[in-house]
C-alpha cells in the first residue's frame, strides 16, 4: 500500500467513527442547551475547558515524544511495549499526586461547579489510559480499534446523558454521563483489544530520559492548551457564565468543523513522517506535502465561508432565541478557522523534523499574545473581543510556523491562495457596507462560486477528493451494505 492509499485508509477509519460521534455530540449539546440554557452551557464549557489544564503534566511530554519515535518505525515490538508500561505507570503516579491540589484550589475558587469539576477530573484520569492505546494504534496505522472505541464512548455518553438530564436537568449529570462513557472505553480497550495489558514498570533512568526528551513536548502542550482554551476561562472570570454560554455555543461549531483538519493530520502523520525520514527533499515528500497543504487550505476556506454565511440560521435552528449574541462570535471565529487548518500541518512538520523546540517557542509566543489580546479586548467587547483575539493570534501563529518549517514554498500555489483569500475579503467588506451580510442567497452564491474557483485553479483536484472520500465510502459500504441489501 503506497503512502496516498495508507493516508486515505487512515482517514476513512477516523472519519467513519468521527462523523457519527460528532453528529451525536452536537445533537446532545443542542439538547443540553435547551435543558440548561446559556448559564448551564457556560458552566459546562468552563468545566470542560478548565480541567484539561491540570492534566498537562501527566507524563511530562513523554507520550508525544514516543509517539513520534513509534511512527519512525525504528523501535521493536518489545521496546514499544516497555515504553507503554513506563508511560502508564508515570501517568498513574502523577495524576494521583495532582488530585490533592486540584481539590483544594477548586474548593475555594470554583465551589459553584465543584461536583462537575471532580467528576470530569476522574473521567480525564481514566481517559489517559485509553489515550495511550490510541497513540499506539495510530503509530501502527491500526485505526480500526481507535474508531470502534470512539463510537462506543460517544454513544454511551450521549445515551446516558439524555436519560440523566431528563431525570434531573443539571450540569453535573452531563459529567456523570461522561464518566460512564470512559468506563465503557476502558472495558473495550483493556478487556478486548489491548496488546499490552496492565503492568506497572518504572525505571528511574528511563523515566529521566523521557523527562528530558519530552520536555519540549510538555511545554508545547502547556502553551497549546493556554492558546486554545484560555479565552473561555478568562471570559468566566472577566465576565460571567452567561457570556461563556454564548461563546461556548459559537465555539461548538469550531470544534465540529475542526473535525476534518484533526482527522486529516492524524491520518497523514504516520505517512508523512517516514516520507520525510526517507528524504526531506524527495519528490514523493514534496508532492505529498503540497497536496496536503492545498487540501487543508481549500477545506478551511469552504468551512469558514459556510459558517459566516449560515451563522444566523445555525444559531436560530440549534439554540434557543436567547443565544442571539452567538451569531457574531461565530462569524468572527470562522475567520480564524482557515488559518487554524493551515497551522495544523506546519506545527506537525516541526515535530516530524525534530524541531519541537522551535514549535515550543512559537506556541509560547502565541499563548502569551492571545492572553494579552484577551486582557485588552474582553473588557471592551466581551465575547467578541475574545473571538477577535483568537483570530489575530492565529495570524501570528501561522506566519511563524510556516516561516520556520523547512518547506519549498511553491510561488504559483501561494499566489493562488493569496488571491482567493484577498478577493473573498473584498467581497465580504462590500456585503458589510451594503447591508447584505445576512443575505442567505448572496452568501450561497459566494460559497458555490468559491468551490468552482478552487477546482478551476487546481487548489483542489478531483483526485484529492477521491483519495479521502473513496476509502470512507468503502468503509460505509462494508459496514452498512449487507443491511441495505437485506432491506431491499
Amino acid at each position: 500500500m503506497d503512502h496516498n492509499e495508507q493516508a486515505g485508509k487512515n482517514f476513512a477509519w477516523l472519519s467513519a467513527a468521527q462523523l457519527g460521534t460528532r453528529i451525536l455530540g452536537a445533537a446532545f449539546f443542542i439538547f443540553l442547551s435547551r435543558k440548561l440554557l446559556e448559564t448551564g452551557v457556560g458552566e459546562y464549557s468552563f468545566v470542560s475547558s478548565f480541567v484539561p489544564f491540570w492534566f498537562i503534566l501527566v507524563d511530562f511530554g513523554g507520550a508525544a515524544y514516543l509517539f513520534r519515535e513509534w511512527t519512525h518505525g525504528k523501535k521493536t515490538a518489545a521496546e514499544i511495549k516497555d515504553d507503554f508500561h513506563q508511560l502508564f505507570t508515570l501517568r498513574l503516579l502523577i495524576v494521583l499526586a495532582i488530585g490533592i491540589p486540584f481539590l483544594t484550589v477548586n474548593y475555594f475558587i470554583n465551589r459553584q461547579v465543584l461536583g462537575s469539576l471532580v467528576l470530569f477530573y476522574i473521567s480525564m484520569y481514566l481517559a489517559m489510559f485509553t489515550n495511550l492505546l490510541d497513540l499506539y494504534f495510530q503509530s501502527q496505522n491500526q485505526y480500526r480499534y481507535l474508531a470502534v472505541r470512539q463510537v462506543i464512548e460517544k454513544t454511551t455518553a450521549v445515551a446516558a446523558g439524555v436519560v440523566l438530564l431528563l431525570i434531573h436537568p443539571s450540569v453535573i449529570m452531563v459529567f456523570v454521563a461522561i464518566l460512564i462513557s470512559q468506563l465503557a472505553s476502558i472495558a473495550y480497550y483493556y478487556l478486548a483489544t489491548s496488546p499490552f495489558g496492565i503492568k506497572l514498570v518504572l525505571r528511574k533512568e528511563y523515566a529521566k530520559k523521557l523527562f528530558i526528551k519530552g520536555m519540549p513536548f510538555l511545554f508545547i502542550g502547556i502553551f497549546a492548551s493556554l492558546y486554545a482554551k484560555i479565552d473561555v476561562t478568562m471570559l468566566r472570570y472577566m465576565d460571567n457564565f452567561q457570556t461563556v454560554g454564548y461563546y461556548g455555543a459559537a465555539y461548538k461549531f469550531m470544534d465540529f468543523t475542526a473535525l476534518f483538519s484533526s482527522l486529516f493530520i492524524s491520518a497523514i502523520f504516520p505517512v508523512l513522517s517516514p516520507l520525510w525520514q526517507g528524504g526531506k527533499d524527495s519528490l514523493a515528500f514534496n508532492d505529498f506535502f503540497q497536496k496536503c497543504f492545498r487540501i487543508l487550505f481549500s477545506a478551511g476556506l469552504l468551512v469558514a465561508l459556510f459558517l459566516i454565511v449560515a451563522a444566523p440560521l445555525l444559531i436560530k435552528i440549534f439554540f434557543p432565541a436567547s443565544f442571539g449574541p452567538s451569531v457574531l462570535a461565530l462569524r468572527i471565529l470562522a475567520i480564524g478557522q482557515t488559518l487554524a487548518f493551515l497551522s495544523a500541518i506546519f506545527s506537525t512538520m516541526l515535530i516530524i523534523e525534530g524541531r519541537e523546540k522551535i514549535g515550543l517557542a512559537i506556541i509560547i509566543f502565541g499563548a502569551v499574545f492571545n492572553i494579552v489580546l484577551n486582557f485588552i479586548l474582553i473588557p471592551r467587547f466581551s465575547l467578541y473581543g475574545s473571538a477577535w483575539a483568537t483570530v489575530i493570534a492565529e495570524m501570528g501563529n501561522l506566519y511563524l510556523l510556516q516561516h520556520f518549517v523547512s518547506w519549498k514554498k511553491p510561488v504559483n500555489l501561494l499566489f493562488k491562495i493569496v488571491s482567493v483569500a484577498g478577493v473573498n475579503t473584498v467581497i465580504f467588506v462590500f456585503l458589510k457596507f451594503t447591508g447584505l451580510t445576512n443575505s442567505l442567497l448572496a452568501g450561497t452564491v459566494i460559497l458555490l462560486t468559491n468551490a468552482v474557483i478552487l477546482f478551476t485553479v487546481k487548489l483542489l483536484e478531483k483526485q484529492d477528493v477521491a483519495l479521502f472520500v473513496n476509502p470512507f465510502l468503502g468503509k460505509v459500504k462494508t459496514l452498512f451494505g449487507p443491511l441495505i441489501s437485506n432491506i431491499f
